[in-house]
């Protein structure tokens, strides 16, 4: 697993309106599992530069959030979207100290 601090999401009109017309998600709900607790979020590089992160809202729902990194602490949210019941159940056996890659 890897840990990354994000201290900022870049927002502007294309990934707002992507996230929001292919997922219905928000950008507040998006926020919320960014800024949410450190060791709750699951980490680990996907293609190019990015960032693949599962973490919970705060009613426990998770989800996926695709990251861009944009200099250091900022991130461009590409994508995010409900998890998979595949990538529920890696985050549980990872909660769980299993490992998780």
């Amino acid at each position: 697993m890897k840990e990354i601090s994000i201290l900022e999401l870049v927002w502007d009109d294309v990934n707002e309106q992507h996230i929001w017309e292919r997922h219905q998600l928000t950008r507040s709900e998006v926020e919320e599992v960014a800024y949410g607790p450190a060791e709750n979020l699951v980490v680990r590089r996907t293609y190019g530069e990015r960032y693949l992160v599962i973490g919970p809202n705060t009613e426990r729902k998770l989800f996926v959030l695709i990251l861009a990194p944009k200099g250091t602490g900022k991130f461009y949210p590409v994508s995010a979207r409900p998890a998979s019941q595949k990538e529920r159940r890696d985050y549980r056996e990872w909660k769980a100290g299993k490992r998780y890659e």
